[in-house]
């Protein structure tokens, strides 16, 4: 083998190690800074409740704002459940997605705790 060849190898090598320590190292960091903030609530009134495991992820409130992270499953479905256990939702947002009034009203349906 050359040295010219070496050299290549020692180029691609050195690459590769630099890509593989930027995913190791930024892709968490990116992941912890949208962790918790996926789903983003603002109920009708103030809640004093603690962390509620719900559909497999953690709403966490303070007052009339809560937060959770993303959920496997349908965002409506998450709405509705976060309104049968904290009480009416006045406002929700999913990501990008902000949800209307009307579909904020079905999330509320018959289903709020009173």
């Amino acid at each position: 083998m050359t040295l010219s060849h070496f050299s290549a190898r020692l180029g691609a090598l050195a690459a590769a190690s630099a890509l593989s320590a930027a995913l190791v190292f930024v892709a968490p960091q990116a992941h912890a800074a949208t962790n918790g903030s996926y789903y983003k609530i603002e109920l009708a009134q103030p809640t004093a409740a603690k962390p509620e495991l719900l559909r497999s992820v953690f709403v966490t409130c303070e007052g009339t704002n809560c937060r959770a992270p993303m959920a496997s499953t349908a965002p409506k479905n998450m709405c509705v459940s976060i309104a049968r256990k904290f009480g009416a939702v006045v406002a929700f947002t999913a990501g990008e997605r902000v949800f209307t009034a009307d579909e904020v009203a079905a999330c509320n349906g018959d289903n709020v705790k009173k």
